[in-house]
């Protein structure tokens, strides 16, 4: 071989030397690349995971919420039912209060025009005993209502 051709060689054996060394140094790159990559999707799948977790614990969140609304809700109703039937029942009691006022009102009017009848009568009854009396001529003095009620004559 001549010493053009033997330089020509090395050259370009060490040409293929540089060229292998550089896409080893690309492979090595490449490599490295793939497992910052494959890192970043192992990451960016626990970081799904974590949302999706997250996710579902504030949806439990919201039904417990959601029921807990619906019972304080229930509750309301009830109260307001309650209290509409206390003064419906508050309401009844009262026009019961009032119609028993009117009632003993209405018995002592009778109670005192009985009272007034009765000592009108007593009256009259001592007058025409003594009416009596007089005519027949007797001398003893009439008896008084008090005594008439408490004889059986």
């Amino acid at each position: 071989m001549s010493v053009i051709g033997e330089r020509g060689t090395k050259k370009l054996e060490k040409l293929m030397v540089k060229e292998a060394k550089a896409e080893e140094k690309n492979i090595k790159h490449a490599l490295k690349d793939v497992k910052k990559a494959e890192k970043a999707v192992k990451k960016s799948v626990k970081a799904v995971e974590k949302a999706q977790k997250e996710k579902e614990k504030t949806l439990k969140k919201e039904h417990t919420t959601a029921k807990a609304l619906n019972k304080a809700t229930h509750k309301h109703a009830d109260a307001l039912e309650y209290e509409t039937k206390a003064e419906e029942k508050l309401s009844e009691k009262r026009g019961k209060e009032g119609e028993s006022d009117r009632t003993v009102e209405q018995l002592r009017t009778d109670l005192d025009s009985c009272q007034l009848t009765m000592e009108g009568n007593a009256r009259e009854r001592e007058s025409r005993l003594a009416d009596v009396f007089a005519y027949c001529g007797e001398d003893r003095a009439a008896p008084n209502s008090a005594q008439l009620a408490g004889s059986r004559l």
